[in-house]
């Protein structure tokens, strides 16, 4: 399990920058008042970080369910969101590049118990095959499983170069779970891509402290969920402050927001429209 930072730092700021600056590329291609439309989306994120995320309909939830078996998210709250996900690539050859998702699993703790959430992108669940879907959420369980063993024997920090492996690792693991064949896994890829040149792109710090923020706004439809710890390294995970870990998240966000519009600036001139 990864370490919560809690306080930004010159490298983050400089992630920022660059994040943005990608980020404010693909929204130039765009028609200005879906700039706006996506920009407007980002601030009510902001102000209200729960609304990013939302339960499945009963239908969704139950197409889940039927594509990789009711048993293995039992105990896993299914939500979806309108946003994909970025973060420093691990995949690409230097971490200054962005690495684009469509889901985010993730596991905390509060109020006395832990909960285990997988959020879909929305446009992804309902534009993707069914083997891309499952393909999806096989390789997000398997890097919950395999993050989950680094936990236990003590590894709080993985590098780049572990996270990494362990992203191959589920993959293959996801690959040999849905069968799907490598032209479907490229018409995936495809379909990751053009679903980032149209929705909104968060970084994965914000998705998180959002999933976080969530159960807590909604914690008497989310604490039939909660697990207790299970051993001592749980019960030592179980200290961290997640919610001054979720305030470091959102004022990351905010300086990402202020990058943005900072690389958005002449963005609109052109058709006498201000949009920032």
């Amino acid at each position: 399990m990864v370490v919560f930072k809690f306080k930004l730092e010159d490298g983050d700021r400089r992630w920022l920058a660059r994040a943005a600056g990608e980020v404010a590329e693909m929204l130039k291609k765009l028609e200005v008042n879906e700039i706006i439309r996506i920009l407007d989306f980002y601030d009510a994120s902001l102000l209200n970080p729960a609304s990013l995320h939302a339960p499945l309909a009963r239908e969704e939830e139950e197409l889940i369910k039927r594509l990789v078996g009711e048993n293995r998210v039992k105990n896993t709250i299914l939500l979806k969101t309108k946003a994909l996900i970025f973060a420093p690539s691990i995949l690409a050859p230097s971490p200054r590049y962005l690495d684009y998702g469509t889901a985010i699993h993730r596991r905390f703790f509060i109020r006395g118990a832990w909960f285990s959430i997988i959020a879909l992108n929305e446009a992804y669940l309902t534009s993707a095959s069914e083997l891309m879907l499952r393909y999806m959420i096989e390789h997000e369980i398997a890097q919950g499983e395999l993050y989950k063993v680094l936990s236990e024997q003590r590894v709080r920090s993985p590098d780049r170069e572990m996270k990494r492996l362990i992203y191959e690792k589920a993959r293959l693991r996801a690959i040999q779970q849905s069968g799907i064949e490598e032209e479907e896994l490229e018409k995936e890829r495809q379909l990751i891509l053009e679903l980032c040149s149209k929705y909104p792109v968060i970084p994965v710090h914000f998705a998180s402290a959002a999933l976080f923020i969530y159960l807590d706004k909604n914690w008497a439809t989310v604490k039939q969920f909660g697990v207790p710890s299970k051993d001592d390294v749980e019960e030592e995970l179980a200290k961290t402050n997640f919610s001054d870990w979720a305030d470091s998240s959102l004022e990351l966000f905010r300086l990402f927001l202020k990058e943005l519009r900072k690389a958005l600036a002449m963005t609109g001139v052109e058709y006498g429209v201000a949009i920032v």
